[in-house]
């Protein structure tokens, strides 16, 4: 059995987001999501994401392709990588390549006309 990891902050689920996780699971047969917690999502993005941790969970944990959540509150190493058991970590950050040592590295593209702060965007210019 091959299991996967994908992770990512996923505040405002959209298509690209299950485009994401669909690519993911296609690579093998269990796939483990981590969601950011807010406080990682604070210090990389400077401010916290509009659903909380919890509710993000709540909502990975609902899709069917998911077959496991955990909450994200360090960076992702290979030690990390290690104590999961990852066969191939899913990513759409170059920078995660580093992570190889136990695994392998799958670098996908995002959904290019979607992207939960285009939503934002997008509805703050609404009355």
């Amino acid at each position: 059995m091959k299991r996967i990891l994908a992770h990512g902050t996923f505040d405002i689920i959209h298509y690209g987001h299950l485009n994401y996780l669909e690519k993911a699971k296609s690579y093998g047969d269990y796939l483990i999501v981590l969601v950011s917690s807010d406080e990682v999502v604070k210090k990389k993005k400077g401010k916290k994401p509009f659903f909380n941790e919890k509710n993000r969970l709540r909502m990975i944990e609902a899709l069917k392709i998911v077959d496991e959540v955990i909450l994200r509150e360090t960076p992702i190493t290979n030690e990390m990588i290690k104590d999961l058991n990852i066969d191939i970590f899913v990513t759409t950050k170059e920078y995660c390549q580093e992570l190889n040592q136990y695994c392998q590295v799958i670098l996908v593209d995002r959904t290019k006309e979607i992207s939960s702060t285009a939503i934002k965007n997008y509805l703050s210019t609404k009355e």
